[in-house]
């Protein structure tokens, strides 16, 4: 998921007695729920396919968290022993707690969506996908932010950065309302007027527990929601993947997943040991435009780019992989693409470029 959302839950969590443990334990929940992503810092100064071995790696896995988590903890406990050197600096326990909750709940969120993680990393790579949700959603943006919003103590600075953050989350929603449904805007101004208002209303301020569980259980109602949609999206695929398949060829991986925040028009993606099939529609209507892509993997020249330290680095991470080779100065140049994330112009994070006799690509 995105950091917004990240950030969003570690605030909420910060709203609730977890939130009191220290001095520190507000901003300590919000880093905590971002925690594991501190491998984007060292992984920028490596090339893409070293970021598609390593990215949601060991630091999103089980043995990884259960290292960052007590280490954390104990950094913020001896910063707030600093800041209250004469007094108590809090609880321990409670503060261990929450930044577990916290950032337990990142792979937890980064699972719902098509890129998944491994948490059993170093022992295990196998990938587990949700399949759920878009990797940036602005409907889980305004549930949580409504917990965050509405739930315990209130203060000016406080109201001032939810503006600030409304404002800049807004301009997002307007870039993703060419995107997504037609109703998106107005049902998300709607969203942010109404937790403005009863931000200026003692609602929630004596049941700050209360607000933010409801919040939490909204969005499990929403993502609920969604694994239904992402069923039934993939139901009224199957027909007609099924008229196109030739005799010899059987569906042996496939994914779902809801486009930019919009929980009714959804991604098909069936892949067979040739082809992918792939589609988009919604489940109010019938599906169409389905489109098969050759997966040219047995290809001598997709076989020696997969040789290569590109080539290996994306086997481990794709999902539906998809080869092209064209010619580039006479010799082939072969374009490895993960039909999630499209294909050409094969420019995406999910792709590399090999130049067969030359020095890989991306």
């Amino acid at each position: 998921m995105d950091n917004v959302t990240h950030s969003l839950l570690g605030a909420a969590l910060a709203k609730t007695r977890l939130g009191e443990s220290t001095p520190l334990a507000p901003v300590a929940l919000v880093v905590a729920a971002n925690l594991p992503d501190f491998e984007n810092f060292v992984l920028a100064f490596f090339d893409r396919p070293t970021n598609m071995v390593h990215h949601r790696g060991l630091s999103h896995a089980v043995v990884g968290l259960s290292i960052l988590i007590p280490i954390f903890a104990a950094m913020v406990w001896w910063l707030s022993r600093c800041i209250r050197p004469n007094g108590r600096p809090g609880s321990f326990p409670a503060l261990l707690l929450g930044i577990a909750l916290a950032a337990g709940s990142h792979p937890l969120l980064d699972w719902l969506n098509t890129y998944g993680v491994r948490p059993w990393l170093p022992f295990d790579e196998t990938w587990y996908y949700g399949d759920l949700v878009f990797i940036v959603d602005p409907w889980l943006w305004l549930l949580l932010g409504s917990a965050v919003c509405l739930a315990g103590r209130r203060t000016r600075g406080g109201s001032v950065a939810l503006g600030i953050v409304g404002v800049l989350l807004t301009i997002g929603v307007i870039l993703f309302a060419d995107l997504g449904p037609r109703v998106l805007l107005p049902l998300w101004l709607t969203g942010v007027t109404a937790l403005a208002l009863g931000r200026c209303t003692t609602f929630g301020v004596r049941s700050p527990h209360a607000v933010v569980g409801a919040a939490l259980a909204l969005c499990v109602v929403y993502v609920g929601f969604l694994g239904w949609a992402g069923r039934k999206a993939w139901r009224m695929s199957q027909p007609q993947i099924a008229a196109e398949l030739p005799a010899d060829e059987a569906i042996v991986a496939h994914s779902v997943s809801p486009q930019p925040a919009d929980p009714l028009r959804w991604q098909v993606v069936a892949q067979t040991r040739r082809a992918v099939y792939r589609h988009t529609f919604s489940i109010l209507t019938s599906p169409g435009g389905l489109t098969r892509i050759s997966t040219r993997l047995d290809d001598p020249r997709v076989q020696a780019a997969l040789q290569t330290h590109a080539g290996r680095a994306w086997q481990v991470f794709a999902r539906h992989p998809v080869a092209a080779v064209v010619s580039n100065r006479g010799r082939p140049r072969v374009y490895l693409m993960d039909a999630r994330y499209g294909l050409f112009p094969a420019g995406n994070f999910a792709s590399v470029i090999v130049d067969i006799g030359g020095v890989p690509g991306h």
